[in-house]
């Protein structure tokens, strides 16, 4: 720790100065800082929903879903194409690419490739589409950026900050 950075006990030494202080002048204890106050515990970050490109496998589609994947990776920024979900990501691969676009405060849609349900045929589908065989698949700005190992290299050179800020 430098000079110019106080330690924890001086830290500490201002704040209960600060606190009697304000409740000598108030009578109370300074807003946000009674016992059970929660204003200033870090919440987790509410994750978004992961999309479903249909309405589910017994609806026959009217569009084909090569369609309805450009319309997707063309409308949102960025999307993830993972096995999984967000919030569970099945393998190591999609884990690690959530958790980087997280880590980059990304703004991100996650699509399940393993969702047979409500994302029937995605995979294969997808895999034409690209013209790229493994997942998960990231799109920025409708252009396929890679995979788990392209986007992790991106992010050790510091070229996915880049990416997602333009």
């Amino acid at each position: 720790m430098d000079e110019a950075t106080p330690d924890r006990a001086a830290l500490t030494e201002a704040w209960k100065s600060w606190m009697e202080e304000h409740i000598g002048e108030t009578g109370r204890i300074p807003p946000g800082n009674e016992p059970d106050n929660n204003t200033w515990v870090r919440r987790p970050q509410k994750k978004k929903p992961d999309l479903r490109l249909t309405p589910g496998r017994h609806v026959k589609l009217t569009v084909p879903l090569e369609d309805l994947i450009d319309r997707l990776v063309k409308e949102k920024r960025v999307v993830a194409f993972i096995k999984g979900s967000r919030s569970a990501p099945q393998c190591g691969f999609s884990q690690r690419v959530v958790g980087l676009l997280e880590t980059h405060n990304a703004d991100f849609e996650c699509v399940d490739v393993l969702d047979e349900e409500y994302n029937f045929g995605l995979r294969e589908t997808l895999k034409r589409y690209s013209n790229w065989p493994t997942f998960p698949q990231v799109f920025v700005n409708g252009e396929l950026v890679g995979g788990c190992d392209i986007v992790s290299s991106m992010a050790e050179n510091g070229e996915l900050s880049k990416l997602l800020q333009a």
